[in-house]
């Protein structure tokens, strides 16, 4: 049974716990020894070209995260992501109830929507280049424990092998295993749609907008920018609907699925092909109430998942990046011991009212745009929709909200 040490330990090597492990590593300097723990190997570089498909997960990425990003030596591919400009919402009738635009804050970019293999790989390959290592294996278990006058967590890895860290960053999203292991209390609510996602060709540049539609059987439909596909405009969709209905989604022929789509969004986007096979996942709600525990701090969706109808999942988890780059660089003894419990409170202090009320809003948006019973209410949401899409103070502020 062997052990080797570190000062940082990010168990999960999705987006999130990459951008934790670059943050530790730019923060603490380059005496700090920073690991992400995962099963897989990196993608090699070179069989990452222009003409490989698009994946249908993708990321909308905020402007903010992307600055941040672009600080720690970040750098995409253009020919795999899309810059939003400007984002139209359209109430359960069809019409336009809220246009967002970067222009309304004097910028060019809300976003970037970004496949989840380009925006994983970008932010590995900056870490591993920044000094991050990498270790092949997957944990599955915390114990309390450390070298002599060492304070520190103790991960088990399924082949029983121990790495010990000051911290331990639990990043291994939803189902974590992990974070039970740490004995964090969870709330979870299954919400009862699942998400479809596909890659889909237009007939029209989509002139960096995005777009979503609440329609009126409860469900949501959001298409997406995208970079060209062998030369033709691309959206990515994204709709939320029962299960059932995905499912159903996931098995009609290309032309029924099209039909479908041009149906809900009342033929206002041109659709021409499927770029892919859809597939579908569960939504879920969940939250922490505490990420920190002893020498431990779960983050990303291990943390604080949420319905996608807003875009916002991968940008929390990246300000969860980004938090913890700015307290490990702004306090002079997290060079000796970034798993300190005064580090770790901050973290909860300066992370847990954002969160929630990130939360908070996707989940009354959802469950405004879900009362078959009670059609005023979703009346009422379009009609406030409608009279504050109106304001132009509170377009900028929402256009500024849209980009942190």
């Amino acid at each position: 049974m062997n052990t080797t040490s570190f000062d940082v330990l990010v168990a999960g090597g999705g987006p999130v716990g990459w951008a934790c492990a670059l943050a530790a590593r730019c923060a603490l300097g380059n005496a700090s020894r920073v690991a992400v723990v995962e099963r897989d190997a990196l993608p090699d570089a070179k069989s990452w070209t222009a003409d490989k498909p698009l994946s249908a997960r993708v990321y909308t990425v905020a402007a903010g995260n992307l600055s941040w990003l672009a600080g720690q030596e970040v750098a995409f591919d253009p020919a795999r992501c899309a810059a939003v400009s400007e984002m139209r919402v359209h109430g359960r009738n069809g019409a336009e109830s809220l246009h967002i635009r970067a222009a309304d804050t004097g910028e060019d970019e809300l976003a970037h929507v970004i496949e989840h293999e380009a925006l994983t790989l970008a932010i590995a390959r900056a870490a591993v280049q920044a000094g991050v290592l990498l270790v092949r294996g997957e944990g599955v278990d915390l114990y309390d424990g450390g070298d002599i006058g060492v304070e520190a967590k103790l991960l088990e890895l399924a082949d029983r092998n121990l790495l010990q860290a000051r911290v331990v960053v639990v990043a291994d999203g939803v189902q974590s295993r992990l974070r039970d292991a740490a004995g964090l209390m969870t709330s979870h609510h299954a919400y009862p749609q699942h998400g479809v996602v596909a890659n889909l060709i237009a007939g029209s540049a989509h002139r960096g907008t995005a777009a979503q539609w609440f329609v009126p059987d409860g469900s949501i439909l959001a298409l997406l920018p995208l970079p060209d596909i062998a030369g033709a405009p691309a959206v990515s969709m994204v709709w939320s609907t029962d299960p059932r209905r995905a499912a159903a989604l996931c098995a009609m022929a290309d032309d029924e699925l099209l039909r479908a789509i041009n149906a809900a969004c009342g033929g206002t986007v041109r659709l021409r092909a499927v770029a892919g096979k859809p597939r579908s996942f569960p939504l879920n709600l969940l939250r922490v109430g505490n990420p920190a525990g002893k020498r431990v701090l779960v983050v990303g969706d291990a943390a604080h998942a949420m319905h996608p109808l807003a875009g916002q999942g991968v940008n929390v988890g990246l300000a969860d990046a980004r938090c913890l780059f700015d307290l490990w660089r702004g306090v002079a003894m997290a060079a000796d011991d970034p798993g300190h419990p005064l580090l770790l409170g901050r973290y909860r202090r300066h992370r847990y009212g954002p969160t929630l009320a990130m939360q908070m809003t996707t989940d009354g948006l959802f469950r405004l745009y879900n009362q078959p019973e009670h059609p005023w209410l979703m009346a009422a949401g379009d009609a406030g929709m409608r009279l504050f899409g109106r304001v132009p103070a509170f377009r900028r502020t929402l256009s500024t909200a849209a980009m942190q």
